[in-house]
């Protein structure tokens, strides 16, 4: 895993989707929920990236994790127009399962920063929640 810190982006293949996002907007973001929701076992990319996506919605939903990048709060406002309360409801569900049961998930928990990175997760659910 090519990971840096706990938080969504600090990992390689969030950041990569963070090119996609540039290029198709809310595509990719449909797209990333989609390979969960439709995912009988959760592997990397789609598991890294649907937590990507779901940070994303909350910043354009106005409620972004301290410290969120600059460039991605600017895609995320400019998205906002596109955003539903399903979608923010999509995507709870698919962080919700990449929490509960995912390859991220499996690797977290194998190292000392698990708890950290599951704290993170359980308060971007909140926070499409909200």
């Amino acid at each position: 895993m090519g990971a840096w810190g706990t938080a969504a982006f600090d990992n390689d293949d969030a950041s990569d989707w963070v090119y996609d996002l540039e290029k198709r907007g809310m595509e990719a973001i449909e797209a990333a929920l989609a390979d969960v929701e439709g995912a009988t076992d959760l592997e990397m990319p789609a598991d890294a990236n649907a937590i990507a996506a779901g940070e994303v919605i909350a910043a354009g939903l106005g409620r972004p994790v301290d410290g969120l990048r600059d460039d991605i709060l600017a895609l995320a406002k400019a998205i906002r127009l596109d955003l539903t309360p399903e979608l923010a409801s999509r995507a709870r569900a698919a962080v919700q399962r990449v929490l509960a049961r995912s390859e991220l998930a499996e690797l977290w928990d194998e190292t000392a920063q698990g708890g950290e990175w599951r704290r993170s997760v359980d308060d971007l659910v909140l926070r499409l929640t909200a």
